[in-house]
């Protein structure tokens, strides 16, 4: 498959022809994405860039379609919310790139060269030329035209390395004139003449390339230019390839050790260096810093440690030491200037953090006099001189966590393993350490003592394990690190950073008042500033290894105090989002997800044993509550299994009143349908008429009562909903739908029909969500699926327009059995496939049940009457299945063996049913 030029699609070595634009874009924008999903809706934007037609989807569905006749079905991969092309990276030739240019990197010079012009040969003219045109694609096709520009380069400095400079010349002197502007290109040209005995010309591209910056930009080049021109001059031996060359790798290196990834920060701080007077990389303590910083280092700056010194003059005598000077000269920075003089050099300053004032005033006045001057600087904040580019680094990508861990442990332990459940384990451990490197690095060092799983379990409950037993300093203790940074921050940062601790996954600025007084965004600024929160607006997040410090900070009486107030700004949250629900706001579902962790959080503390006032009794329950009716339309599954943990002994006040409805809610949402009946008629009982939460209950009701199957109560309830004042409109359709899907269900859609047509003023929610199109589609699922077809697509669209996953995962399953009734068997195991996963992903345990019911019929139809059985056997003995009415009754007798099998988990049961399906 290709992207590096005309999208191509090649199956068994012949290329396929495509028949139009949409299906290169889709191969395109699958392709692109390296394995990862792409959501339906970045296609239809792709596709359409930004205006879909009315049905885009289902124009969508049908390029898919098209492809995958090309493709062979198991490659592109239908996911939850979007397509997967499912596909090794070598698979690609933009995959292939990448794998030979990492190849490259451990080779001597020779072999390096050849590997990259195998590369470079796959390239086939500009990359995605047949679709470039489209806004999408611009971020691809400037990437991967760098990717091209920067692996010719590189091939070419790997001849020039390995002896071969005579050879390359030609082709270095062609990209020179291509990218006049391009400094690297005239650096390959002034070596490679200099190496073949044309040291004059040399020097004369060294001129005109000067000249031509000025005169058109009115800058110079960079001090790299003018270090070669110097070594040009000198003749050094250095720059003369060694009879044997050195493997690339082996320059000057801080540390024997590997180091990973980070090669996009090497290229920025590099391009940084180059292009300005002062960088700073800044990131929080054990990220990374300095080990970068040494990455880039050639060997002829002059390096200066601060971490060691402590007072203010210490900076100025340690730039002395480098420059071979035994004290700080008198005059300071005026002295060291005329010392430094016009020449071009590098100073590197590391660790400037704790000498902040001292360094800004001594790099400021240095690079104002000295003009030659570059300096690089690592600090957990930025020095604010002008002119400054800060560089933040981060922790290290999910690939490089795990390759460096595997790596340092392998180190310590002969016998540590190398497969997938060793990675999968390791990447666990990253995950709870941030994927800070020095963190990753303590981590790999305690795996030889604990094993991975125990090791993983040990974190998950704090991170002392990595601390050591005596001693230590910043650089090799976690909590070291943060503390050095902590103790450099004013003491009204200092408990806004510790009662910030509380928060799991993130806040927003809206959190800050429930923490601190008014001044608090100029706290929080001091804070990001310090690298102590990681800032990616509108949310803020705590490292868990600064949140472990913090929290041991607090003690038992202020840890309270923060969690008080973390519950008081989850409680306005939560009642913001009742609110927004009732109105069906697009943005309920998201802000919910966003702060799952920190609602959970909240929660829990407030069911806590410590929690015994009466106040505190009824916040719990009105939180547990108000996300019970919000989460029903998104269910999560741990914050189901927390609901349901809920349950009051008894219902009598307006808390047990409350839990009863969070309970009952977790109990639905789990499949426990008589335990779930039982808490929602018991709240519902004690509710009066006008109660603010009587709807959210009642449809609650209604939906665990249509898969109990007991019509009369869904209808009785859905009766009492639509004459409620307080419920809103669409709760009011939904109970009036459900009503109408028990007639459908028990055989008589026309009853249903006719009930819709009773209450059709209250129906027009099509703008608020998806339940009506999904209804009037189950009313025609039986005499016209085709029709109901359209109907499910319409309320998946609907549904994912307003974040209802509840809903629209219902329509899935739907549009599942639509398609196995329709006999397009091929769509219809796509569809159970990605169907019964959504639905497993989010817990919804009856739409589990009813998925493996319809994939027992697809995999009959298909002759599988085995597995069908089997299937439904173990439906029928769980008494978390929902009830079987109607039509479906006579369908699932026909599927049972006249010898029933026993019924095994539901766990093993989607996995048997995925399986047949995969073999299907």
């Amino acid at each position: 498959m290709g992207v590096l030029g005309p999208v191509e699609l090649c199956r068994d070595g012949e290329v396929v022809p495509l028949a139009g634009v949409p299906q290169r874009i889709v191969l395109a924008r699958l392709a692109l994405a390296g394995g990862r999903a792409v959501p339906v809706g970045d296609l239809i934007a792709a596709l359409w860039d930004g205006e879909p037609p009315e049905n885009a989807l289902g124009n969508l569905h049908t390029y898919v379609s098209r492809l995958r006749r090309h493709t062979g079905g198991d490659v592109i991969r239908r996911e939850p919310g979007g397509y997967r092309l499912d596909l090794p990276a070598d698979a690609v030739d933009a995959g292939r790139v990448e794998r030979l240019a990492v190849q490259a990197r451990g080779q001597e010079p020779g072999t390096a060269a050849a590997t990259l012009a195998e590369a470079l040969e796959l390239w086939r003219g500009d990359p995605l030329a047949d679709v470039a045109d489209r806004l999408v694609f611009a971020p691809d096709v400037a990437r991967l035209a760098e990717l091209r520009r920067h692996l010719r380069e590189e091939w070419l400095d790997l001849r020039i390395a390995s002896g071969t400079a005579a050879g390359a010349l030609p082709e270095i002197e062609a990209l020179a004139a291509a990218e006049p502007l391009r400094e690297r290109a005239h650096l390959l040209l002034m070596r490679a003449l200099h190496i073949t005995g044309r040291t004059p010309e040399a020097l004369a591209v060294a001129r005109a390339y000067r000249d031509r910056l000025a005169d058109g930009h009115g800058v110079d080049p960079s001090p790299a230019m003018a270090g070669l021109q110097r070594r040009i001059l000198a003749d050094e031996p250095a720059l003369r390839p060694p009879e044997n060359p050195p493997k690339r790798g082996t320059a000057l290196r801080w540390r024997a050790d590997r180091f990973f990834g980070r090669e996009e920060e090497l290229a920025t701080v590099r391009a940084a260096i180059a292009a300005g007077r002062v960088t700073t990389l800044v990131g929080p303590g054990g990220v990374g810093k300095t080990r970068l910083m040494s990455e880039v280092l050639t060997g002829d700056e002059l390096v200066v440690e601060l971490a060691e010194r402590s007072v203010p003059a210490d900076v100025a005598a340690a730039v002395a030491g480098a420059l071979g000077l035994r004290t700080a000269p008198h005059g300071g920075a005026a002295a060291l200037a005329e010392r430094l003089g016009a020449t071009p050099a590098t100073l590197v300053l590391d660790n400037c953090e704790h000498l902040l004032e001292p360094v800004r005033v001594l790099v400021g006045e240095l690079v104002a006099r000295c003009p030659q001057l570059r300096v690089l600087a690592t600090s957990r904040q930025r020095l604010d001189v002008a002119g400054e580019r800060v560089l933040r680094l981060g922790p290290l990508p999910a690939e490089d966590q795990v390759a460096l861990f595997c790596d340092r442990a392998a180190l310590l332990r002969a016998d540590f393993p190398d497969d997938s459940r060793t990675r999968e384990l390791a990447a666990e451990i990253c995950g709870l350490v941030d994927g800070l490197p020095l963190a990753v690095e303590l981590a790999a060092r305690r795996e030889s003592v604990f094993g991975l799983a125990h090791l993983r379990d040990r974190l998950g409950a704090g991170l002392n394990v990595l601390d050591p037993a005596r001693g230590g300093d910043r650089a090799t203790a976690v909590s070291a690190t943060v503390e050095w940074s902590y103790r450099l921050l004013d003491p009204s940062a200092q408990r806004l950073l510790d009662n910030l601790a509380v928060c799991r996954g993130g806040f927003t600025l809206d959190a800050l008042p429930h923490f601190a007084g008014g001044d608090a965004e100029p706290l929080l600024a001091e804070l990001v500033d310090a690298s102590l929160v990681v800032a990616d607006p509108p949310r803020y997040r705590l490292l868990e290894t600064v949140r472990h410090v913090g929290l041991g900070h607090l003690g038992p009486d202020g840890e309270r105090r923060a969690r008080d107030a973390h519950a008081r700004w989850m409680l306005t949250l939560a009642t913001r989002m009742l609110d927004r629900c009732r109105e069906r706001d697009p943005w309920t579902y998201p802000a919910m997800r966003r702060e799952l962790a920190n609602l959970q959080e909240a929660l829990a503390w407030l069911s806590g044993d410590e929690r015994e006032g009466d106040d505190d009794r009824e916040d719990g329950a009105r939180l547990a509550a108000m996300l019970s009716v919000v989460g029903a339309d998104s269910p999560d599954p741990g914050l189901t299994e927390q609901l349901a943990r809920w349950a009051p002994e008894r219902v009598e006040t307006e808390a047990e009143v409350l839990r009863a409805v969070a309970a009952g809610t977790g109990e639905w949402l789990r499949g426990h349908l008589p335990e779930a009946d039982r808490l929602l008629s018991a709240a519902l009982d004690r509710m009066p008429d006008d109660h603010w939460l009587r709807w959210g209950a009642l449809l609650i009701r209604i939906s665990n009562g249509m898969f109990a199957g007991r019509p009369d109560q869904v209808r009785a309830d859905a009766e009492r909903m639509a004459t409620d004042p307080g419920a809103p409109a669409w709760a009011r359709a939904t109970g009036i739908c459900c009503s109408a899907l028990m007639d459908a269900y028990g055989g008589d859609p026309a009853a249903g029909r006719r009930w819709l047509e009773r209450y059709e003023h209250l129906l027009d929610t099509g703008h608020l969500d998806g339940f009506v199109p999904f209804t009037r589609g189950e009313l025609l699922a039986g005499s016209d699926p085709e029709r109901a077809l359209a109907w499910y697509d319409r309320s998946i669209a609907a549904s994912d327009r307003v974040n209802l996953t509840y809903t629209g995962h219902l329509a899935r399953v739907a549009r599942a059995a639509a398609l196995i009734r329709l006999g397009r068997r091929t769509e219809a195991v796509a569809a159970c496939r990605s169907a019964l996963a959504a639905v497993r992903s989010a817990n919804m345990t009856a739409q589990v049940w009813t998925m493996i019911r319809l994939i027992a019929e697809l995999l009959a139809a298909l002759g599988d009457r085995e597995s069908a059985a089997a299937l439904v056997a173990a439906a029928d003995a769980d008494p978390m299945a929902p009830a079987v009415m109607g039509p479906d009754r006579e369908r699932l007798a026909a599927l049972r063996a006249a010898t029933p099998s026993p019924g095994c988990g539901i766990a093993a049961t989607v996995e048997l049913a995925l399986r047949r399906l995969a073999e299907a």
